[in-house]
């Protein structure tokens, strides 16, 4: 063989450990994939923290399997990722959304963080009004991870959100899950947080993240990268139910506030790293009535590593944005302009300028 096929790297930066899996140039077949364990936290909060350390071991990494300038995409942690609707003028063209939303932001459109990166997508529009979906997220977050990586000697080229790379899966799959009508609950449940996005025609309807440092202090990560409970099978059970009972709660709100009564949560797709996977998706089939399914991965992909290999579906594009649509379109007979109507897919975080929309 003449020449070295290229390979992409796709990174996840999680409490204790940073995963990794690499995909050869089709991006359809994982060649290798790994996780490097710490014995202290590297991200508290969706925060890279002790960076030099960090930077010292992925620099040992790249040095050893030869990656050096290879491109790389990693996912974002879900602590800081907001998610809305917004109405604009109908008038406006791309470009002009663009400038609109960087001249509204933190003004009428208040975001709960400063110098945000955003993304939006034209998802309902009528002759008066358009309406965007926005994801945004803390730009000096994004540029830690950015600083980093370009340290170590690699390309950056997406940061992409788990909740959309699991329904990118689906998507891939054409699961019953993804139809019109369907409100899907994408829970990622891992051992000191829990991670929910509920989608519907493609577009995620609401999103929720939430990390207890009493489970933080409860389960320890051990040097063969298994998470283990350090206090009695009883605490473990009432820890479980107290979530339970408070994904009840989830069921309940998103219904009536979020829906207005006018549509309720039909599937959970559950994923995630928590440990005992068989035992907690048999709880939640006992309590909720909906449907509860797991992902279907290729042999060798385990269900803790379903975003990371969901990130590897993402269809690679020139330009680079934070958000790039993977949605279907389809032309308006009406008008003379073309515009883009949603229809069942999603979008994928990518990574372009600094503290504006792309």
């Amino acid at each position: 063989m003449l020449f070295k096929s290229k390979m992409h790297l796709h990174l996840q930066f999680l409490e204790k450990s940073v995963r990794y899996l690499v995909t050869d140039a089709s991006g359809k077949n994982v060649i290798e994939k790994d996780e490097l364990i710490f014995e202290s936290f590297i991200l508290q909060e969706g925060k890279l923290v002790g960076s030099s350390f960090l930077k010292t071991r992925l620099d040992a990494l790249i040095k050893e399997k030869k990656w050096k300038q290879a491109k790389v995409s990693i996912l974002l942690p879900d602590d800081s990722v907001t998610i809305r609707k917004e109405t604009i003028p109908a008038q406006l063209d791309y470009n002009e959304i663009k400038d609109y939303l960087n001249l509204h932001v933190n003004q009428s459109i208040r975001l709960p963080f400063e110098d945000p990166r955003i993304d939006f997508e034209v998802i309902e529009k009528n002759e008066s009004t358009q309406t965007l979906f926005l994801a945004a997220y803390p730009g000096e977050q994004v540029r830690q991870y950015l600083d980093l990586l370009e340290a170590a000697h690699l390309q950056p080229e997406v940061a992409d959100l788990s909740s959309l790379c699991i329904y990118r899966i689906l998507l891939a799959q054409s699961c019953s899950a993804v139809k019109s009508s369907a409100h899907v609950m994408v829970l990622q449940w891992n051992p000191i947080d829990t991670s929910i996005t509920v989608f519907n025609k493609g577009i995620p309807q609401f999103n929720r993240h939430t990390r207890s440092q009493r489970l933080t202090d409860a389960w320890t990560l051990s040097k063969e990268s298994r998470w283990i409970w350090k206090r009695s099978e009883r605490e473990l059970s009432e820890s479980l139910e107290d979530q339970l009972n408070g994904l009840e709660r989830f069921f309940e709100f998103y219904r009536y506030s979020v829906m207005d009564g006018q549509g309720s949560i039909s599937e959970i797709v559950l994923s995630g790293y928590f440990p005992e996977m068989t035992r907690l998706k048999q709880l939640l089939d006992e309590r909720f009535s909906v449907p509860v399914n797991m992902l279907e991965l290729p042999e060798g992909v385990y269900q803790a590593e379903s975003a990371l290999y969901g990130l590897t579906l993402r269809e690679h594009k020139p330009k680079k944005r934070l958000l790039d649509s993977a949605k279907r379109t389809e032309k308006s007979q009406r008008e003379k302009n073309l515009h883009r109507q949603n229809k069942n897919r999603l979008s994928n975080l990518e990574t372009e300028s600094e503290g504006d929309a792309v």
